[in-house]
């Protein structure tokens, strides 16, 4: 045991060995001295702010309702221009299809969009039979829009049509 001993001594007193010893001094000095200025008592705790602020918009409902009546022949189309005022909930439904030679289960090309000249630019479609559920809806931002219906490829004849257009 007496040599155990011995050597440990000797590895304090070699030169790398003095120099792990004060490298393990300087250490715990400046974790006491980090440790020490994190328990000051001379400031007052705080709790964290709220700096996020709420960037979801308003989702308004429907408070208008637009009726677009019409009508669309073979292989054509017609459309509706109509504004948003407010960022809100827009429901569109084809109620209604009907006409000489035009059975009223006829499905129809029916979307929303923006007009585009003297057309509307769809950007989102659905092929439908007249309902009474609404067909598209979504959410949109204040603008002018557009509401087209247009033959699938099913007409024989001219058709008539309802659109309602429920918008805020």
């Amino acid at each position: 045991m007496g040599s155990k001993v011995a050597v440990e001594i000797s590895r304090l007193v070699t030169p790398a060995g003095r120099f792990l010893r004060a490298i393990s001094l300087i250490g715990a000095a400046i974790g006491l001295c980090l440790t020490a200025t994190g328990c000051d008592d001379s400031s007052t705790a705080t709790s964290p702010s709220d700096t996020t602020s709420s960037t979801t918009p308003t989702v308004a409902v429907p408070t208008a309702t637009d009726l677009f009546a019409g009508r669309v022949g073979v292989s054509g189309s017609a459309f509706y221009s109509f504004s948003v005022i407010e960022n809100g909930t827009v429901n569109v439904t084809l109620a209604e299809v009907g006409g000489t030679g035009v059975p009223p289960t006829v499905w129809l090309g029916l979307g929303i969009g923006t007009p585009s000249g003297e057309d509307c630019s769809t950007a989102t479609t659905v092929n439908t039979a007249a309902g009474t559920a609404v067909h598209l809806t979504g959410t949109y931002a204040p603008g002018v829009y557009c509401v087209r219906v247009w033959d699938i490829g099913n007409l024989a004849a001219v058709a008539g049509f309802n659109v309602t257009i429920a918008h805020p």
